[in-house]
């Protein structure tokens, strides 16, 4: 009897941790075998027509990892064919999903628990297959954003970078637990506003305590996780309501878009220092995009594309309305040409002058939010607000 008893208890034990478990809220359909690799276009298309749509929500631009299109819908992440926009697999989980983002093969898909946005889930693009996955202390609203090699979630309070193999390289802000009796990494009474990520390093702006002035803090991998090198570049007149916001870091080097006193885009080295400096004509739009095409950096400010070298940050030149011809969004690459969004379709550019050399028509209703593309093999995706739409 007493047998039995511990049986039942053990038994009784283990159907309630399943039945609790993430085990059991997860549903998994891998694809029944990997994606086809698509074919690089060669050239432009003459003309383009919309193959299908998807929503993609919460996540804010196009992901393709391995030739597969990455969309989420709700709690679910899809993996779909680029062509006809077929879900060749699917990931759920019973929590709300808070973003997805792509590193090397892998769709990085993030949900929230009680402890925020923590749960991290990879996917092998081409199968679904499920890979590396974590879990950590994370703010219940963040933003991804990756280079390609690794992948930054970053919040009002808290900032982690990983590695495709999830892997934390580096963490930066509060926590709800602290293991260490001090640590660099953990700043608490800060709210951090914007920031950026190389494989290297991170910039972000933050607002601490009282003090009216936001500061530039320049973070790179210590021989901690929660313990980075970290230097501070105060940014006087800068409060935390005047639309500054770090662009993107290249390497160790960093695109900070400061408003006064004349609206201006900065480029910060690893020692804090200005580097250059380009003016702008009238302050961004609250809503402005960023994209990385190649080896090319472009940011749609709302009515026009600055593009810089992806190197060293170089301003380059700019794409600005022609006519009624007006950009709606960042720039993606295309068989050697640079594509732009403008209104009531694409502009075909030359990447090294910014000169146009063709267009493209596509009707879209008018967007409030940018008009983000990416290009997978033959086909432009454009992320239209919550919607994703294909071209071909």
């Amino acid at each position: 009897m007493a047998a039995v008893a511990i049986v039942a208890v053990v038994a009784t034990a283990a159907a309630l941790i399943w039945w609790t478990s993430d085990a059991r809220a997860t549903i998994s359909r891998p694809a029944t075998g990997p994606a086809p690799s698509p074919r690089l276009a060669r050239e432009v298309p003459a003309s383009l027509k919309q193959l299908w749509t998807a929503p993609n929500a919460p996540t804010d631009q196009p992901v393709v990892v391995a030739g597969t299109v990455v969309t989420a819908d709700g709690r679910a992440v899809h993996g779909r064919d680029p062509v006809t926009g077929q879900v060749r697999w699917s990931y759920s989980r019973s929590s709300d999903l808070c973003g997805v983002a792509g590193v090397y093969r892998f769709a990085v898909a993030v949900y929230r628990d009680d402890r925020g946005c923590g749960q991290v889930s990879t996917l092998e693009g081409p199968t679904g297959s499920r890979g590396p996955a974590r879990s950590s202390y994370a703010d219940q609203r963040i933003t991804l954003s990756s280079d390609g090699t690794t992948v930054l979630s970053a919040g009002d309070t808290r900032l982690e970078m990983w590695r495709s193999d999830m892997v934390r390289m580096l963490s930066y802000g509060e926590t709800d637990a602290r293991v260490k009796p001090s640590s660099k990494g953990l700043h608490t009474g800060c709210r951090l506003t914007s920031a950026a990520a190389s494989s290297s390093a991170v910039s972000v702006l933050e607002a601490c305590g009282r003090q009216a002035d936001l500061r530039l803090k320049l973070l790179r991998p210590g021989k901690e996780e929660d313990e980075p090198d970290q230097r501070d570049v105060p940014e006087p007149g800068i409060n935390v309501d005047s639309g500054a916001r770090v662009l993107t870091v290249a390497e160790t080097r960093t695109a900070v878009y400061l408003p006064v006193p004349q609206p201006r885009v900065d480029v910060v080295d690893e020692t804090g220092s200005t580097v250059a400096s380009t003016l702008l004509p009238k302050p961004p739009a609250a809503a402005s995009a960023i994209t990385r095409p190649g080896n090319l950096i472009t940011w749609w400010t709302g009515d026009t594309v600055m593009v810089f070298d992806a190197t060293h940050l170089t301003y380059r030149y700019s794409i600005t309305p022609a006519g009624s011809s007006v950009p709606v969004g960042p720039g993606t690459m295309m068989a050697g040409k640079l594509l732009v969004p403008v209104t009531d379709g694409i502009a075909v550019c030359d990447p090294q002058t910014g000169v146009g050399e063709g267009f493209l028509p596509v009707h879209r209703t008018p967007q409030s939010a940018a008009v983000i593309p990416v290009v997978a093999g033959s086909r432009v995706l454009e992320q239209r607000g919550d919607t994703l739409v294909a071209l071909g």
